[in-house]
């Protein structure tokens, strides 16, 4: 009996032993060096101070993820290149580069050789597509160390440098310790000029990290965002085959396609109106009731049957011209909307607009304002009022959505054919009224003579009423521009209903210049703050081994 409990103490000896062993690496220092480049770019160069103990080892390896998901699941694949390992004299490692799933994995040592005891390892590489775009920032979210290391991390520090000196409430920074999906923000940040530090607080255990993110504003770089991955199953290719799959099986996928197409060709195309296209036309046109001149939202809406940001900018300027609001830059690009006291009536998504936009506020500054509920609510009753109007006999949007329901229906039971012609003609099934296409027709001359350069306006008696009555709608076909131009030599006065940050003779051109600086205010407060390519941000929800990077690594 004293043997097999000599065996079992010798085995459990050797087992701390063992893990002991184990335990007993560890890095001592991850120093991290992030350069953010004008182009886009970012340069990492990554110390790591590693402690082998008395393990006889060849080096260590890091893994660094190049796919990163966003909030809607898509997947999106880093640029990683440039890379070098070296030890802190410069002198270089040998090292190799595996991919494994979405990983790229660099082994770094001499297969031939052991070592012991510290060793530093410098690794410099360069990414494309790291960074995020958002509506009113740009920004740096990345896992500095990983969580994936199999060794503790006694001290952790990291710069990151932008590539312009920049004022010190122009950027900030973030930083998230722990395991992964740990929102501790216990690490120090720093901040000098264009420099921000951060320095971990405690030790990072097995499978804890660094995170950390850098806000600054949009323009510095350049928008460079990763390219998506996309499966076979989601290209053109793969959609046929599912299609060609699905209409050897099913007879209904192939009746209700060719159906659509029939019901758009007999009932969904625009009749032939009266009144045709001229090559230039004075005024706006008129309701169906003759009363009164459509509005640019409306005309805005006639066009490409859709209620744009474009076709609410123009309606901000038409009320402002009419005497319901007043348009002020306060400061350079810092925008107010003051609303004045009109009792004359209003078409009823106009007054949405206003109520919606103020509530019981006289003035709104357009920087601190999210729009974007206010604006959807207007969007709804611009489309309503077309349709009262007598220019739709129903709603577009509801006549799309339709299609688009049936569409997602059919990519949810694999009939792509049917999703992609429901998508496709559900988009031009909605169809204007005789009325509707008339005024169009009209409004097209409009536009016509608003970009011609060749109709003089010398018989023109107040060209001042004529050039303010008719920039809405200007705005409304995007040629505002070209419609200030050729008052840019006349003599007018700025309309009492704008004014502009900077003094001197007024200029039509460079007051719409001005004027279009004010409704990209408006554009950027109506759009929510979100990333470009579907991304969260690390300043809202961050957390550690949260946006780009990451990874781990180990010994071998």
């Amino acid at each position: 009996m004293i043997y097999p409990m000599k065996r079992l103490l010798i085995c459990l000896l050797l087992f701390f032993f063992l893990v002991f062993r184990v335990n007993a690496e560890d890095i001592k220092n991850f120093d991290s060096k992030i350069a953010v480049n004008k182009d886009g770019t970012i340069d990492v160069e990554e110390t790591i101070v590693y402690d082998f103990g008395e393990a006889d080892k060849h080096g260590i390896y890091r893994t660094i993820p190049y796919v990163k998901e966003n909030n809607s699941g898509k997947k999106f694949k880093l640029e990683l290149s440039s890379f070098s390992v070296a030890d802190e004299t410069g002198n270089s490692y040998r090292f190799s580069k595996l991919d494994e799933n979405g990983r790229l994995k660099l082994k770094i040592g001499d297969a031939d050789k052991t070592i012991t005891g510290i060793h530093t390892y410098v690794i410099n590489y360069k990414t494309s597509g790291a960074l995020t775009y958002f509506s009113d920032h740009d920004e740096l979210y990345w896992n500095i160390t990983g969580n994936d290391w199999e060794v503790p991390i006694e001290k952790v520090s990291t710069k990151v440098m932008l590539p312009d000196s920049l004022k010190q409430e122009e950027i900030n920074g973030k930083c998230y310790e722990g395991v992964y999906g740990s929102a501790e923000a216990e690490c120090e940040v720093k901040q000098d000029k264009n420099e921000i530090i951060f320095n971990s607080v405690n030790l990072l255990g097995i499978g804890e990290g660094l995170t950390i993110a850098v806000k600054f504003p949009i323009d510095i770089v350049a928008h460079l965002e990763p390219k998506e991955l996309i499966s076979f199953w989601d290209t053109f290719l793969g959609k046929v085959v599912i299609g060609l799959i699905s209409l050897i099986g099913l007879i209904w996928y192939l009746i209700l396609p060719f159906y659509i197409v029939y019901k758009w060709y007999t009932t969904g195309r625009d009749p032939k109106g009266i009144v045709g296209v001229t090559t230039a036309w004075f005024d706006p046109p008129k309701s169906v009731d003759n009363k009164r001149f459509l509005t640019p939202g409306e005309i805005g809406t006639l066009g490409d049957e859709t209620v744009d940001l474009k076709d609410i900018s123009a309606t901000i300027v038409d009320l402002a011209r009419r005497g319901y609001l007043k348009i002020e830059e306060r400061d350079k690009k810092d925008f107010y909307l003051t609303k004045i006291e009109n009792n004359k009536p209003l078409l009823s998504y106009e007054r949405l607009l206003i109520d919606e936009f103020f509530g019981s506020e006289k003035e709104i500054r357009l920087k601190d304002k999210h729009l974007y509920e206010e604006v959807e609510k207007v969007k709804k009753s611009l489309y309503e009022q077309t349709v009262t109007d007598g220019l739709f006999p129903k709603n577009p949007v509801s006549v799309r959505s339709t299609y688009y329901f049936i569409a997602a229906l059919a990519l949810f039971t694999f009939n792509l054919p049917l999703a992609f012609i429901s998508f496709v003609f559900g988009r031009i099934m909605p169809k204007k009224t005789v009325e509707g296409v008339n005024a169009k027709n009209v409004a097209t001359s409009l536009k016509n003579f608003l970009t011609s350069q060749k109709i003089q306006l010398e018989f023109q008696a107040d060209k001042q009423m004529m050039f303010e009555r008719l920039l809405p709608y200007a705005v409304a076909f995007g040629v505002e521009k070209i419609w200030a131009k050729r008052f840019e030599s006349l003599n007018l006065k700025e309309p009492d209903w704008y004014q502009g940050y900077s003094s001197g003779r007024f200029n039509s051109y460079i007051f719409v210049n001005s004027l279009n600086s004010s409704m990209s205010s408006f554009r950027s407060a109506a759009t929510p703050t979100r990333s470009s390519s579907g991304f969260s941000s690390g300043f809202s929800g961050g957390f550690s081994g949260g946006g780009g990077g990451g990874g781990g690594g180990g010994s071998w």
